[in-house]
């Protein structure tokens, strides 16, 4: 097995203007009024986004307003407690959960979608450096690697998404690795929990993918052709990722009993080969067939790569 790479280099990387005031002010209380102002600019987001549809540019204001608030609260991670510690909770899952929504509406613009990243940077640098609640931080990168590998899949500034795909995969495996896990159950916003839990990883639930339902009688003979192929790339490709999945998960709990070190650029690749599969399926259900099948090679590749540790 690999050695480790050192945890932190990554997570530095992708936050290190967030941290930087960190040590200054470890023993400083904040403000009582910041989170306050925080979870009321979030509330007042989520409104916003359930009414009327906002502008660009005002969803743009949201998530810098988000991005901002996020890193003022970074210097005084260690000083939340009690009362102030559920607060905070509940903006985290506010937070993310209004992140994975805009995205829907509004991530395939590629000028929305780097606010969105630098608001998943902020976020994920906050509990990835903090003392609590590391699903916070795993599903913040995990959100901004899903939000860059679609762009990347839909070919908007591909190079530059794709880099940002990798960057946030790499953060988060790293915590995942850190933690003595190739996979964890944070990815998305319904996967957070109400508290931290304990230091071990629980269990991953480890479903497979089902290939969705296409009412062939809507397509044109063209749509037809290529679902015919994509839904054949799919039954292929889809036990495949799900067996990978089941060995990595089996070789975490072996390795964390014989303490010995993960690799994260092994958990990212597990996160990398998991999204790609599950954008395929979402790009069939929208019936973009020729990037779904993209998105199914390049999960089998991604699985490929895992083969030196999975074994198959």
């Amino acid at each position: 097995m690999r050695a480790m790479i050192v945890f932190g280099i990554s997570l530095l990387a992708l936050s290190a203007g967030s941290l930087s005031a960190s040590a200054q002010h470890r023993g400083d209380a904040p403000p009582p009024d910041r989170q306050v102002e925080l979870r009321r600019d979030v509330d007042t987001m989520a409104a916003r986004l359930r009414g009327p549809r906002p502008s660009t540019q005002q969803v743009i204001a949201d998530a810098n307003r988000l991005t901002a608030g996020s890193r003022s609260l970074t210097p005084y991670a260690r000083t939340i407690h009690g009362p102030g510690y559920a607060v905070n909770l509940t903006i985290a899952r506010q937070s993310l959960e209004w992140l994975n929504s805009a995205s829907l509406l509004y991530g395939s613009d590629p000028l929305v979608a780097r606010a969105f990243l630098t608001s998943y940077d902020a976020i994920g640098g906050f509990y990835g450096g903090g003392p609590f609640y590391r699903p916070g931080a795993f599903v913040a990168y995990a959100g901004g690697a899903r939000l860059a590998r679609r762009l990347a899949l839909y070919g908007r500034d591909a190079p530059w998404f794709e880099n940002e795909m990798d960057r946030f995969a790499l953060a988060y495996g790293s915590l995942a690795a850190f933690n003595g896990a190739l996979q964890t159950p944070w990815t998305a916003p319904h996967d957070l929990p109400d508290v931290d839990p304990s230091q071990a990883v629980p269990a991953v639930a480890i479903d497979p993918v089902l290939l969705p339902h296409v009412d062939v009688r809507k397509l044109d003979a063209a749509q037809k052709a290529a679902w015919t192929e994509t839904q054949e790339r799919f039954r292929s490709v889809a036990p495949r990722v799900h067996q990978a999945r089941i060995l990595l998960d089996d070789l975490s709990r072996r390795l964390q009993q014989q303490h010995i070190a993960l690799h994260p650029v092994d958990a990212a690749n597990a996160l990398k080969m998991q999204g790609y599969l599950e954008d395929a399926a979402d790009l069939i259900r929208e019936r973009r067939f020729d990037t779904a099948i993209e998105a199914l090679t390049r999960a089998d590749y991604v699985r490929a790569k895992l083969k030196s540790v999975t074994g198959q």
